[in-house]
């Protein structure tokens, strides 16, 4: 009896190595605790939420290719960076400190991530 190959999930597979999981788990962890801490409807608060957000963003950004690269083995620069850039999308279509911005809306996030999702391939080299 024959196998076939399904090429859609090798397809897949290719696009969620992009995605680093551990990273955007801990970054949505940290952002629970820190909106516990500081309510985001009074100002000051607001102030110092929203640039915690920016710091924990910014230091899990800088953090995912040192993770990737010792953690979880990768050693393509290529998937390194598109992994590393797909921080701060995941973030953005999430919420993250975006969501603080006055200009944000739920639905920018909304069409970035499928874009960005449908852009992968195109940068990455992949194919069906």
């Amino acid at each position: 009896m024959t196998r076939t190959v399904n090429t859609a999930d090798n397809y897949m597979s290719r696009v969620l190595k992009h995605i680093p999981t551990e990273i955007v788990m801990a970054y949505i962890t940290i952002d629970g605790v820190l909106r516990t801490s500081y309510h985001p409807n009074v100002w000051a608060e607001r102030q110092t939420l929203q640039t915690l957000l920016w710091i924990v963003t910014a230091v899990l950004t800088v953090l995912t290719p040192f993770w990737l690269y010792r953690v979880m083995r990768v050693k393509r620069p290529k998937q390194l960076f598109i992994s590393t850039l797909s921080v701060p999308v995941w973030l953005f279509a999430l919420g993250g400190p975006f969501a603080l911005q006055d200009w944000y809306q739920p639905a920018f996030g909304a069409l970035i991530l499928p874009l960005y999702t449908l852009i992968l391939p195109i940068i990455s080299g992949s194919t069906r």
